[in-house]
């Protein structure tokens, strides 16, 4: 089977992907749009890209965004990708301020010059939160923040939190260092402690307010140049325990910088950016 598809690549920070808009046209069958992503994401043989974005119609927003990764799993949600959503919305429409319906339900996106500012929603932290994730015993209202794993011939003491995506937060001394891929591997093939799968990151404190990120992605299967929902998951773990002080945390992944705020009541607001690269269209055997 052959489809031509009109197609355009964005980034955010360097975590970049591939946006279809089908909110006008047909809509590519979810088992399709799978093998798409594996075939699509390859950066040896074709476009290359972190992840296949898809955008519908949606009753009550600009618009749906479905994300499917390279291995052709289906993502819960992407803080990067949305944004990258949101530039092409706000481009589309000519408007500041868009919704986006998502796995983990609807997310305003505002538009600040060459930046968005999205409501990530609650930085979830008890195991009610992360049921699908953690299969260990427990009651439903014990904390995730205290959530120690025995990988690379160590035992590592991290925080479990649910921004959208499931991710394990490690502190470290030491982040050029850490085999985050090797690392990364083994939690996220431990499927009898993490069911779903898990992104793994690695956080080192560099300032009152910043702190540097590598994050091994679960859909990805590799380290990424960022990743939005680990840059707020990080940035809330090391607010809350206290790594970093009160007020906005500058994040720094490899491939840029994203600012997270949290308010009081743990919601969590990611600013960053999201560039067109480039737009063409392709003829692909399914």
């Amino acid at each position: 089977m052959r489809r031509r598809l009109r197609f355009f690549k964005y980034q955010g920070c360097g975590n970049d992907f591939v946006i279809v808009d089908e909110t006008a046209g047909r809509r590519t069958p979810d088992k399709i749009r799978s093998r798409l992503a594996k075939k699509l994401c390859d950066r040896h043989f074709e476009i290359g890209a972190d992840g296949l974005i898809f955008i519908e119609r949606a009753r009550g927003a600009d618009g749906s965004m479905r994300l499917f990764e390279p291995a052709g799993n289906e993502a819960d949600m992407c803080g990067n990708g949305i944004r990258c959503v949101a530039s092409y919305l706000s481009e589309k429409t000519k408007k500041s301020r868009v919704i986006i319906l998502t796995r983990d339900g609807p997310k305003e996106v505002v538009r600040k010059g060459d930046e968005f500012r999205v409501n990530m929603g609650r930085v979830r932290t008890s195991r009610a939160d992360l049921k699908a994730y953690l299969a260990d015993k427990g009651k439903m209202t014990d904390s995730t923040l205290y959530v120690s794993v025995d990988a690379d011939n160590r035992k590592l003491p991290g925080a479990l939190v649910n921004t959208g995506e499931p991710h394990l937060v490690f502190e470290s001394d030491d982040l050029e260092s850490e085999d985050v891929v090797g690392v990364g591997e083994a939690i996220n093939g431990d499927r009898k402690r993490f069911p779903g799968g898990v992104n793994v990151n690695f956080v080192q404190p560099v300032g009152k307010h910043d702190i540097k990120v590598r994050t091994y992605e679960r859909g990805v299967y590799d380290e990424t140049l960022a990743c939005g929902t680990g840059a707020t998951a990080t940035a809330g773990v090391a607010l809350l325990k206290g790594w970093v002080g009160a007020g906005a945390v500058r994040v720094h992944p490899p491939g840029g910088c994203i600012t997270i705020e949290m308010s009081r009541e743990g919601t969590a607001f990611m600013t960053g950016p999201a560039t067109r690269v480039f737009e063409g269209l392709i003829t692909v055997d399914v």
